[in-house]
């Protein structure tokens, strides 16, 4: 059994994503994210910590969205526009539209809350979002979901080119993407 230092030093790999479900039931959207492990040291809120979920969701026929990751230095790829994001960690759950989103803004906040039931045994967090979230869809069909993780305190976790005590290393933290792990879906068409 690992340490507690094994957990601080990255031995439960919480960020590695290892399978992504998307499914629906009378509009409610349901995303099943299973990673390495989940832990829970900190005492989170959602029952899990040390990874933030970002996901985000392409809903066909719907007109606008952005391609740009708010926050994460990056753009969606394949093409990808997102109309809802949601950004989760062990004391947040926020969802938005793309409405006035940009680099430096998450966009509009949406209603209602996504719930985010635990399968501790499985290392999988689910987050369920109702019918009324996502305009009441009657199908998957065409719907893109692109789930990343990173860490997040006050903000998505720095990047520097050395090693710090609260920062990932490796990068510049200005350019680089934030982004650890990531899994994308394409529903039929």
């Amino acid at each position: 059994m690992p340490t507690p230092d094994q957990h601080l030093l990255g031995g439960s790999r919480q960020l590695d994503l290892r399978k992504l479900t998307v499914s629906l039931a009378g509009g409610a959207m349901r995303i099943d994210v299973q990673t390495s492990k989940i832990t829970t040291l900190w005492n989170p809120t959602n029952g899990f910590d040390h990874v933030a979920f970002t996901i985000f969701i392409e809903v066909p026929g719907k007109h606008g969205g952005m391609a740009v990751m708010p926050f994460q230095n990056a753009s969606l790829p394949g093409g990808m526009k997102w109309h809802y994001r949601l950004r989760a960690h062990g004391w947040s759950n926020a969802f938005f539209s793309s409405e006035g989103a940009s680099a430096i803004s998450e966009g509009t906040s949406a209603s209602p809350a996504v719930r985010i039931p635990l399968d501790a045994a499985n290392n999988a967090v689910s987050f369920i979002l109702p019918d009324a979230s996502l305009g009441r869809l009657t199908s998957l069909s065409g719907v893109k979901v692109y789930v990343t993780s990173w860490d997040y305190d006050d903000g998505y976790r720095g990047l520097s080119p050395t090693a710090k005590e609260w920062a990932f290393s490796g990068g510049t933290g200005t350019t680089d993407p934030l982004i650890m792990d990531d899994f994308m879906v394409f529903t039929l068409p």
